[in-house]
């Protein structure tokens, strides 16, 4: 199948997606974290593989120690995967909500309604887990979604989506197309051309992957910055308190891109 056809069979699930309840869209969240924990085996062994075959591209050069680090799953990860998940069955849904009421004229009302963005295209590295966050999110919020993971998380990539994509075929209300997965670089090519058929790209890695999505479709692009992230303390804070948030900030995760890099004090603190 060419990514044309994917793109297309993502757009038509999407028109059906954005019309879905909140009970539908709440089934299928719980019936795939069931499905992750269920194989939660699996998932770990897919990612042993892809760590043995990382640790040859660090040392080519073709991936950072940090991007290494990232692609690591364990019992703690896959656990907070899985409860992200089921955290979100219990947020409000995000579809249909007014969000502004205003009466411009007599019986003339102006309301502004929340509703999905349609198809998203995500392309990201290492990360396994974005699969699983995207995914979830996406369903959520009456999206359709085709992912683009890196090489160096083929395997963990492959298995965390074949498993949503089995929890998806139990709940014979929500379309299958509605998520996809790419592998190539030819598939990235051909995804940034598609900005009839996808309504926004989120890229998520290093700067260089950002810029060049960026430089390279008409689509529109949620991109980031470089990170640097910084703690203020003002001097009215809880001495105590901020001290262990900013050490929690950077030694909990310290290769993550939002770990602490930068601490603020105020004068006369």
């Amino acid at each position: 199948m060419d990514f044309k056809e994917i793109a297309n069979k993502a757009k038509i699930a999407s028109r059906i997606t954005g019309t879905l309840g909140t009970e539908t869209k709440n089934k299928v969240l719980l019936t795939i974290a069931n499905e992750f924990e269920t194989n939660a085996e699996k998932i770990l062994d897919a990612n042993k593989k892809d760590l043995e075959n990382a640790q040859e591209l660090v040392k080519s050069g073709d991936i950072t120690e940090s991007t290494y680090k990232r692609l690591k799953l364990d019992d703690n990860k896959l656990r907070d995967m899985i409860q992200g998940v089921k955290d979100l069955i219990e947020l409000p849904d995000p579809v249909n909500r007014v969000v502004l009421r205003r009466e411009l004229d007599s019986r003339i009302i102006l309301e502004k309604i929340t509703c999905p963005i349609g198809v998203l295209g995500i392309i990201f590295e290492a990360r396994p887990d974005v699969i699983s966050q995207v995914s979830a999110l996406a369903i959520k919020s009456g999206n359709a979604v085709i992912l683009k993971g890196g090489k160096e998380a083929v395997n963990t990539n492959k298995i965390i989506f074949s498993l949503i994509k089995d929890a998806v075929s139990k709940i014979s209300d929500f379309p299958a197309d509605a998520l996809q997965q790419v592998f190539t670089r030819d598939d990235v090519a051909e995804m940034l051309k598609c900005d009839g058929l996808i309504d926004l790209i989120i890229p998520r890695g290093g700067n260089k992957l950002v810029q060049f999505i960026k430089s390279n479709t008409k689509i529109p692009v949620l991109g980031h910055a470089d990170g640097i992230c910084h703690i203020f303390v003002d001097k009215y804070a809880d001495y105590e308190k901020a001290l262990r948030v900013i050490i929690d900030a950077k030694t909990q995760y310290p290769s993550a891109c939002n770990s602490v890099e930068t601490v603020l004090q105020a004068l006369g603190y």
